[in-house]
């Protein structure tokens, strides 16, 4: 989904199994930081319980990909 003001593409996920949902959104930020760089400078931020924001929506389709 694209945010209308910011133009950034929203993805909103839930953890799944107890592994998950013990960790919360560890493994899914350090995942966007091993593939897309640190902070919202290089194209993506976390913005709080399991919503993510992406610049380019290949990001976006990938992150999708991997955690939904």
């Amino acid at each position: 989904m694209k945010n209308e003001l910011s133009g950034w593409c929203v993805a909103s996920i839930m953890p799944s199994g107890p592994l998950q949902t013990y960790q919360g959104w560890t493994p899914c930020i350090e995942w966007c930081k091993e593939q897309f760089g640190n902070s919202a400078m290089d194209g993506w931020r976390f913005v709080g319980e399991g919503v993510f924001e992406f610049r380019e929506e290949q990001d976006y389709m990938l992150f999708l990909l991997r955690w939904s």
